[in-house]
């Protein structure tokens, strides 16, 4: 089964590109304090306003929207 982190690098990385995505989640984990393969479910309300703040600026709501979906079903 794959990390956390793992799994929403392979979500953004079609949109973003594998750098961007990997740096997003190494950017979350970095601000609670953590690495990206410690990140957990409960992290989540940084980690989807990290992922937000990434594709904010480029997508619309209704696709960011989506992704956070699919990152939460990730940890279910």
């Amino acid at each position: 089964m794959p990390t956390l982190a793992e799994s929403v690098v392979a979500i953004l990385e079609p949109l973003v590109g594998q750098m961007v995505a990997d740096t997003c989640v190494r950017a979350t984990a970095l601000s609670l304090g953590k690495s990206a393969d410690e990140l957990q479910g409960g992290d989540m309300p940084a980690l989807e306003s990290n992922v937000k703040r990434l594709l904010g600026p480029v997508a619309p709501r209704q696709t960011i929207d989506s992704i956070i979906a699919q990152i939460e079903g990730s940890i279910r």
